[in-house]
């Protein structure tokens, strides 16, 4: 198990990092205690052992005139997995595609900017078999992968 390798400095740089992964290594150090060369010494590591996998950046969709978000649930048979893997792959208002187990085969997370342009997206998807679909009211930010989680 990956966490049994993680002490307390690794999960607090962690922590810190998704906090703000613009945050100097040198700051990351001072809040956990360690010297900068340290701190950048194990954040290598976690990069090179594939547990920090990137650093981005937080986009508001509204803000770009995307301001629908829906979910989208598919049900299909096991013919049209690949197909609708490489539409969903096509399709840019699709930001996430999680593959399930139970009735549905897929869970989509869609943004749009207006009802119509949701209507066509859910069209396009019900080719592959039934769909549901549920507006989002709000979403709560991501939390964080840390010590509550990890230990």
């Amino acid at each position: 198990m990956p966490t049994r390798t993680l002490d307390r400095l690794d999960i607090a740089i962690l922590e810190a990092l998704q906090e703000n992964a613009r945050m100097p290594l040198s700051e990351v150090g001072r809040r956990i205690g360690l010297s900068q060369p340290a701190t950048s010494e194990r954040v290598r590591r976690l990069e090179d052992r594939g547990i920090i996998t990137g650093y981005g950046v937080r986009v508001d969709p509204a803000a770009l005139g995307l301001g629908m978000t829906a979910i989208i649930r598919l049900r299909t048979t096991h013919e049209h997995i690949r197909p609708a893997l490489r539409a969903f792959a096509g399709m840019p208002h699709v930001i996430e595609v999680h593959r399930l187990t139970g009735e549905d085969c897929f869970l989509l997370k869609v943004l749009v900017p207006t009802p119509a342009q949701l209507e066509t997206l859910v069209d396009t998807v019900a080719r592959f078999g039934a769909v549901t679909t549920s507006l989002v009211l709000r979403s709560e930010p991501v939390k964080p992968l840390g010590k509550a989680l990890l230990s």
